[in-house]
């Protein structure tokens, strides 16, 4: 039980220092600076209300964790609770501050003692809900003593060691134990909490994320790409980074060992999406590609997109919808520290496939054990993946498979908004 009350004990040393990383850190100063005045304004919004409306705190770290939230969000019933909405980032507290899906919007404080305190009385917190992983200890804490509703959705207890190891398994006893609620995606996370938290205050509901999803694939957008791409057979890398690159290019080399030719003989496209896209990193993809014979065109190069049979996108922001342009991906990450989301891919009924490291994505398990993925280990087992594009008959049973699949997954913000609310 010594792991929060030390970290209340480094408080004011962080409190002192705080200021100092401001100076260097612009992320943290327009935080630090900003912070006062966005509280005023949301207490202000508040006051106004707050005899008529229950004020409901969801709390989002950045723009991943927000996207998790809208699908809840949207099903909130603005008649009778009052939508706070707090952020940590500057990137995305400036652009989502006057959404409409909040009633106020605010920096979410440094987690001191006494601003926590300050924080919950102020704005007349009833419901403190929390998304993923970015909890606050001492918040968490200050809140159960003032007897706020506290809930954790999308949890995710995905490391082994996180409840095996005697130290990560006190830090995450103490801390989520502080939950009155906590709701997860599957039955697998359900089990790996219960070796931390106690049964009564665990759901299963279902992931938000994949609501957020569907939502975006049901809103009507602009073509992002040539109708070629979905006209021929099309290979998406999706967010990948340098741990990937030996085994892909190597395994693209092998299923098309002519190149340009051999894409044009297949009638085949490939889309590949770097996770970053500075200058050094489009540099390595391009140098792979020219090595292996491949014409290449980047997304910012319009004129050339529609004649293009290799894409090299250099924005960010739009993987989730280029899926819609493809029928198999490779999602990135996976011989790192682990790969990235499947949902987006699966959703657009891309067989799919990733790197060994998939265990921290529960979907990814999921469909390994549906059969509906697969794990490249080698050079030579991506190799094989991309040969799925010339078998049309299995694709299309695979990419029916995934659709039925994502059929029968849970409406997670209906459950999640029903757990939250059922008892007022």
């Amino acid at each position: 039980m010594f792991l929060l009350p030390l970290y209340w004990l480094l408080s004011p040393v962080l409190w002192i220092l705080l200021p100092l990383i401001a100076i260097i850190n612009p992320k943290v100063r327009h935080h630090w600076f900003h912070e006062k005045k966005t509280l005023k304004l949301a207490q202000e919004t508040i006051q106004q209300n707050q005899k008529l409306k229950t004020v409901v705190l969801f709390h989002a770290a950045s723009t991943g964790e927000f996207e998790q939230l809208k699908p809840v969000l949207n099903r909130m019933d603005r008649t009778q609770y009052l939508i706070l909405l707090s952020f940590f980032s500057p990137t995305v507290f400036t652009r989502e501050k006057n959404t409409l899906l909040a009633d106020a919007v605010c920096y979410h404080p440094f987690d001191f003692p006494w601003s926590a305190r300050s924080f919950f009385r102020r704005l007349n917190i009833k419901y403190y809900i929390i998304t993923r992983n970015d909890i606050w200890p001492t918040h968490l804490f200050i809140a159960k003593l003032m007897g706020i509703h506290t809930v954790l959705i999308n949890a995710n207890l995905y490391r082994k060691y996180h409840y095996t190891s005697w130290l990560y398994r006190s830090f995450f006893k103490q801390v989520l134990g502080q939950f009155n609620l906590i709701l997860t995606s599957s039955e697998r996370l359900k089990n790996n909490l219960l070796n931390v938290i106690s049964a009564d205050k665990i759901q299963v509901s279902g992931d938000s994320r994949l609501d957020r999803v569907l939502e975006r694939k049901a809103e009507k957008s602009i073509p992002l790409l040539p109708i070629s791409y979905k006209e021929s057979r099309t290979l998406i890398l999706g967010s990948i980074i340098p741990s990937d690159y030996p085994y892909i290019f190597c395994g693209l080399e092998k299923n098309y060992p002519n190149g340009q030719q051999s894409l044009e003989e297949k009638d085949h496209r490939i889309i590949i999406v770097p996770h970053e896209v500075d200058q050094s990193h489009l540099l390595v993809i391009e140098e792979k590609l020219d090595e292996f014979g491949f014409d290449w065109a980047y997304y910012s190069e319009k004129d050339k997109l529609q004649n293009s049979r290799v894409v090299i996108i250099d924005t960010i922001g739009i993987l989730a919808d280029l899926y819609a342009f493809s029928d198999a991906a490779y999602v990135g990450a996976g011989f790192g520290a682990g790969v990235h989301s499947v949902i987006e891919p699966a959703v657009y009924k891309n067989a799919v496939s990733f790197g060994p490291n998939f265990h921290i994505v529960d979907m990814a398990v999921s469909l390994l054990n549906n059969n509906l993925a697969s794990v490249i280990e080698t050079a030579e087992d991506f190799a094989q993946f991309c040969t799925l594009l010339e078998d049309k008959e299995k694709l299309e049973r695979i990419r029916e498979d995934i659709k039925d699949y994502i059929l029968n997954q849970p409406i997670a913000a209906e459950n999640i908004t029903q757990a939250i609310f059922n008892h007022d």
